[in-house]
């Protein structure tokens, strides 16, 4: 078809023998609509489906990952194919998302969304329904003991070598429990990389509203769209002790991390504070591609000489997560945990201001004279009452972290409280809380 890049000689180029079979075939979908010369061509096949219907299946562990959108399997690589089956997480086919957006990005710029789009509009809204009729039987007034773990990065005897316990209340907002608990708890940038939550008993996602940060663009690797989760609580994801959650943090690496209920608080016991219990490990660095890529990275670490894991710890500290170690390389140990600067974080985090989503970390490198004054006015309309541009350059001073942040008060439906993070609630007022009895 005149316009459309060959599929076998893209694929050959990739240095695959041949293109997916479906491809050039025309295929009927049972519900989106295509536009004039939309063969359906590299659309994955679960957008053939019916969204009024959809009913994913499970995956080797029992869990829905991304709405159910894509396969477990690995038929590719045997060897990963049979790890996945303790991991559980989805294949996305990055290849034939680039083909399928390179072919047919252009033909839905009319009225007709694209049939992603189409597809992703109604699961949405069949979710949205659901929750909006949902009976959380108090459970949101209630605190959980949680442990989240970097899933895939395991020690010798196959246990999570990466791990934070904690205590929250149940009813606290998705996004507050992101950007004041888990980023600081783990040690990850606040509001740097885009994340999103997973339901796991249907694969439903909830992610944050307006989210300008650099790996959004691989929003299609994840899920394609989610619920925002400033409209829900942690209560809305599970319903048990035992219950766990899924929680992806930047769409470009894809760190999966798994958050599992230890423990349901009798409602008398419930103070609503917000502690980290203990931990292990120290939090990989920022942009260090993966959870396998970061275990192999530790595989060789471990194995290393001396010169070899000193160069390893320095490029782990030469991460955007670790400017404040402050100490010689020779004093980071990766298996370590500092609950002192861990806790330092998080009531750091709490006395904050919530992210602002719009205006997330970014490094700008200026490549020519008055560039920065042109990002200035780029950004400068984002900027809205009580919020700000803090930049600050990096060690060399050739370019700038820049990030859009608030001094005003956060939404009430997303308020913890500054001292001891319980959230906000019709009962609880928080100028004087009712956990902690601070004054805000």
């Amino acid at each position: 078809m005149e316009g459309l890049i060959d599929p076998e000689t893209f694929f050959k180029s990739m240095g695959l023998d041949t293109a997916p079979k479906h491809v050039g075939k025309v295929r009927r979908p049972k519900f989106v609509k295509f536009e004039q010369g939309d063969r359906g061509d590299f659309l994955p096949d679960c957008f053939f489906e019916d969204p009024r219907t959809w009913d994913p299946e499970p995956g080797p562990l029992g869990q829905v990952h991304a709405w159910g959108l894509y396969p477990y399997h690995f038929d590719d690589d045997p060897a990963l194919d049979e790890e996945n089956k303790k991991l559980n997480w989805p294949n996305f086919d990055g290849v034939q998302a680039a083909m399928r957006k390179m072919n047919y990005q252009f033909k839905y710029r009319g009225k007709l969304p694209n049939p992603e789009t189409q597809f992703m509009d109604v699961l949405l809204e069949r979710k949205e329904k659901q929750l909006k009729n949902i009976d959380l039987k108090g459970l949101e007034k209630r605190d959980v003991l949680c442990r989240i773990s970097l899933s895939g990065v395991r020690d010798k005897r196959g246990q999570p070598r990466i791990w934070r316990r904690f205590r929250v209340s149940a009813g606290i907002t998705l996004s507050t429990f992101q950007d004041k608990a888990i980023a600081p708890i783990m040690g990850w940038v606040r509001n740097f990389h885009c994340y999103t939550f997973t339901d796991f008993r249907d694969g439903a996602l909830f992610g944050p509203v307006d989210m300008q940060s650099v790996d959004f663009v691989h929003a299609a690797h994840v899920g394609y769209d989610y619920l925002p989760d400033n409209k829900y609580k942690l209560a809305h994801l599970f319903g048990q002790e035992g219950d766990q959650i899924g929680y992806l943090y930047d769409f470009g690496d894809r760190w999966m991390h798994t958050i599992e209920v230890l423990k349901i608080f009798p409602l008398e016991e419930s103070t609503g504070a917000l502690e980290l219990i203990d931990g292990k490990g120290m939090c990989p660095g920022e942009n260090m591609r993966g959870c396998h890529q970061y275990e192999e990275f530790l595989k060789k670490y471990d194995a290393g000489s001396p010169a070899e894991k000193a160069k390893r710890k320095r490029e782990i500290l030469d991460s955007p997560n670790y400017t404040f170690f402050g100490k010689a390389p020779a004093l980071f140990d990766p298996d370590s945990f500092n609950e002192d600067e861990a806790r330092e974080r998080l009531a750091e985090a709490l006395s904050s201001s919530g992210s602002v989503r719009a205006g997330p970390k970014k490094f700008t490198m200026p490549i020519m004279p008055g560039a920065l004054a042109m990002v200035d006015d780029m950004e400068n309309p984002l900027v809205k009452k009580n919020q700000t541009i803090t930049k600050q350059s990096d060690g060399d001073g050739l370019g700038q972290w820049r990030e859009i942040t608030s001094s005003g008060r956060d939404s009430r439906k997303e308020a913890v409280c500054a001292q001891c993070g319980k959230p906000a609630a019709p009962d609880v007022k928080l100028k004087v809380c009712g956990g902690c009895r601070q004054v805000m």
